[in-house]
């Protein structure tokens, strides 16, 4: 079945962590990135099985998409724990709306890194 994307648009409203801008996390401390991306994994590897869970896991990929387009985000995220929960969020979603927008992540992260080491799985995607 084909699946047409729909345009990337995330609610800041409904994000359960604070909307930054790109400027605001390329400017951020250490700390406070690592405090930054360890919630955003603990929102992806939430298992809640309701649709609201779904829909506020959506909304997060949306702005992750939005996120990674920028090369210094995408080198950061690429090289963080998000990576690995990405590929094991990808392999144990039921939704294909998820799994779509987990793979859109992932491909826009390859795309937008400059970073991009050999053992980094992006092909993996392809195959799942």
């Amino acid at each position: 079945q084909i699946m047409k994307q729909v345009p990337v648009r995330f609610d800041p409203k409904t994000l359960h962590l604070p909307a930054y801008s790109v400027e605001k996390l390329s400017s951020m401390k250490d700390s406070d990135w690592n405090n930054f991306v360890k919630r955003v994994c603990s929102l992806l590897e939430s298992s809640e099985k309701n649709t609201g869970a779904a829909r506020s896991k959506l909304n997060l990929l949306y702005y992750l998409c939005t996120l990674v387009v920028c090369k210094e985000i995408a080198n950061r995220l690429i090289s963080s724990q998000l990576f690995p929960i990405l590929i094991q969020q990808l392999r144990a979603a039921a939704n294909w709306d998820i799994r779509a927008n987990i793979a859109r992540v992932i491909g826009l992260l390859a795309l937008h890194t400059s970073e991009l080491e050999e053992n980094v799985p992006v092909s993996e995607v392809t195959f799942l």
